[in-house]
């Protein structure tokens, strides 16, 4: 299965959602104690479809809505190929569009582009490289 950078954008966001929603439970008196975690590693869309499979399956979904299940996102061994931008970023490059390509690594940057400061600071504290061509 294919997934356009699009879908994939939404994926992400639904389990950022589901996740953000599993960490209230938990800190709203849940039964956090008793809660079981995974780590989940995410560093493709393949790794990211599956994840999303997982967790629209009643079952898991029950789980992680009753606070037994919670997920941590661990450490992706190496970028993710699929994350790095097929070409150079133009235009005003905020924290949002870092934050997009958090697992790349790399970001190439066009001439034109323009890097917002915090854009700059949020991209050295994800430990990314930001190359500008010329």
């Amino acid at each position: 299965m294919t997934l356009t950078p699009e879908i994939s954008r939404e994926l992400r966001a639904m389990v950022r959602d589901v996740l953000r929603d599993a960490m209230a439970q938990r800190g709203q008196g849940g039964s956090a104690g008793a809660a079981a975690v995974e780590t989940v590693r995410i560093s493709s869309d393949q790794d990211l479809a599956a994840f999303v499979a997982r967790l629209i399956d009643p079952a898991t979904l029950d789980r992680v809505r009753t606070g037994r299940l919670r997920f941590t996102l661990g450490a992706a061994a190496g970028p993710a190929p699929s994350a790095a931008p097929a070409a150079a970023l133009t235009g005003v490059i905020t924290e949002q569009k870092i934050d997009r390509f958090r697992n790349a690594g790399r970001l190439v940057l066009a001439p034109d582009a323009v890097l917002t400061p915090l854009a700059r600071d949020r991209a050295r504290k994800l430990g990314l490289i930001i190359e500008r061509r010329r």
